[in-house]
């Protein structure tokens, strides 16, 4: 336990001070090196105007320079260039710093520019914004130099020696190059050894290391120290108590040193002793009650689970038969008092045969035979759904050909559309292959759609029937119609029991309100389900999906 724990304490802290140490190195070095680099900056810059200045100087003075006390001008040979260089190389031999004026089509040999010079020259010409360019670069020996140039620019001085025409000897002896203002002459290279700097930042992070590894010791020692005595050891005694009352010895005490067991610690322990006290007394009055207890446990035990299956099995029963004849007979009471009183007033009106023509009569016996159709199918739907809530529902599957489906499905639907005037267009993909299915079902199903689509279109409309394999595994049979639509708070209901559109109570004429029930409750039997899309005025599409489930052909 006590190593464990130490590791547990002294790992995470070590990792957590490391962290923040090396942080705080890595920073340190980042911001020694940037104010480095700033510092160097800042002398390379003042160095450049320092030189700028006595180019300047020598340029703006070149008149004076070369006339005599008398008046007469003549040439001395001191100009721009040579005092720059001049100044330049006398500044380099006294420091370590390297100054020098270089151009990419120097007069003089000394003048050629270097890789980092050249890089410069190029940066200037291709941008005349630019003022300065800076970066690292090794010289003399590969030591590490700090480069810095500025842009040297024809100015109006500088005409008379760089001037046009190009060619032309000069007062110094060389052709002019032809240069306009603000042409680039050449550039003002300036090296500043860093080596004072990189020893510098050595030694920062060398007594930030060691600073470090003194805090990361300091912390773990103190972390060690603290641990042992405050929380091993008086953990140690609780482990020690709690070891020996786990094994049976309820006279273990914890034994509390107060000098070290203080806080959360000395209170657990506490607590622990008035447990041992408690199971020791509890212990010796619980033995013999057990031995009571369980035997007669036991028998009770045997006598409920007994019973509880009894009771089970005779509510499962009781809760189906309850269930078929409730929905039985509800449904009976809604929907059978339409179609039963439109036969009956049909009938008294058949009766008297003075009341109706020939033509009338024909229309009364459609009717009524309308209306038995409705009731026997109402009765139907009514049986199929009771039957399935009270789970006595039975699935009979066969091998279905969807092809098969869809042909019967047409000829079902044909007649109604045609004599609604309604386009009917039933496809069938090709690709479907024979599944293993309830066939009964799945038709009573799309009938159901199908005959809903046609009711709630109007003359001219459209209503398409297709079916597919999707690639999840199922076979997709989709109803799309461009009728009445359904709003989205009717979408909610139109799957419960006697409801159609606002939640009306069907009506058997025009519809159960049991037929969506029915169909949901199939597709649902099947594996599978309904979803709906529709909007008010634009159409409905239901898609019945049921599981596609591959027939097992014994060849055999």
């Amino acid at each position: 336990m006590k190593a464990n724990l130490e590791l547990r304490l002294a790992l995470p802290t070590t990792i957590v001070i490391s962290l923040l140490l090396v942080v705080s190195v890595v920073f340190d070095v980042w911001l020694q090196k940037r104010q480095a680099e700033e510092t160097l900056f800042e002398q390379a810059y003042i160095l450049s105007q320092e030189m700028q200045s006595v180019w300047d100087f020598v340029s703006v003075n070149q008149d004076t320079i070369n006339t005599n006390g008398d008046g007469t001008y003549t040439f001395k040979g001191l100009h721009c260039s040579i005092v720059g260089t001049s100044v330049g190389a006398l500044f380099t031999n006294r420091t370590d710093y390297v100054i020098r004026y270089v151009s990419d089509r120097p007069r003089n040999a000394k003048n050629s520019p270097d890789a980092f010079e050249s890089g410069a020259i190029d940066v200037f010409k291709g941008n005349e914004n630019l003022g300065e360019y800076a970066s690292f670069d090794t010289m003399k020996d590969g030591e590490d130099y700090y480069r810095y140039a500025v842009p040297l620019r024809m100015q109006a001085t500088c005409v008379d020696c760089h001037g046009a025409p190009a060619g032309e000897i000069d007062v110094t002896g060389f052709p002019k190059e032809g240069l306009a203002t603000g042409d680039l002459v050449g550039i003002a290279s300036i090296s500043i050894p860093v080596k004072a700097y990189q020893e510098n930042l050595a030694d920062q992070i060398i007594q930030q290391g060691f600073l470090s590894f003194v805090v990361l010791a300091a912390c773990l020692l103190t972390v060690i120290f603290v641990t042992r005595r405050y929380v091993i050891k008086p953990l140690g005694s609780v482990a020690s108590a709690v070891h020996k009352i786990g094994s049976g010895d309820l006279d273990a005490r914890i034994e509390i040193d107060p000098s070290t067991t203080k806080g959360e610690i000395r209170m657990l322990s506490i607590y622990v002793n008035d447990m041992a006290d408690d199971l020791d007394s509890l212990h010796k009055d619980l033995e013999n009650l057990v031995e009571v207890r369980t035997e007669q446990l036991g028998e009770a035990n045997e006598k409920l689970t007994t019973q509880a299956r009894e009771l089970a099995s005779m509510n499962e029963r009781l809760r189906a038969n309850d269930l078929y004849k409730s929905h039985f007979f509800t449904m009976m009471s809604h929907e059978l008092r339409t179609p039963i009183t439109a036969i009956r007033a049909y009938i008294d009106m058949l009766d008297d045969p003075k009341v109706l023509d020939e033509g009338a009569r024909g229309n009364a016996v459609d009717a009524i035979r309308t209306n038995v159709h409705t009731l026997s199918r109402l009765v139907d739907n009514i049986l199929d759904s009771a039957r399935i809530e009270a789970g006595a529902a039975q699935l009979e599957k066969s091998v279905v050909d969807t092809a098969d489906i869809m042909n019967e499905l047409a000829r079902s639907l044909e007649p109604l559309a045609m004599g609604k005037g309604i386009a009917l267009e039933i496809v069938s993909d090709d690709d479907v292959p024979l599944l293993l299915t309830d066939e009964e079902k799945l038709l009573h199903i799309l009938e159901n759609l199908g005959s809903n689509a046609i009711k709630y279109t109007e003359r001219g409309g459209h209503v398409r029937v297709g079916v597919l394999l999707s690639d999840d595994g199922m076979v997709r049979f989709e109803v799309a119609d461009d009728g009445a639509g359904i709003s989205e708070d009717d979408q909610r209901i139109i799957f419960d029991k006697f409801t159609q559109g606002k939640g009306l109570v069907a009506r058997p004429v025009s519809g159960s309100g049991l037929g969506l029930a029915l169909a949901k409750e199939y597709a649902e039997f099947l594996g599978g389900g309904i979803l709906v899309r529709s909007e008010l005025g634009l159409g409905s599409t239901f898609t019945v999906f049921i599981p596609f489930e591959e027939p097992d052909f014994d060849l055999e």
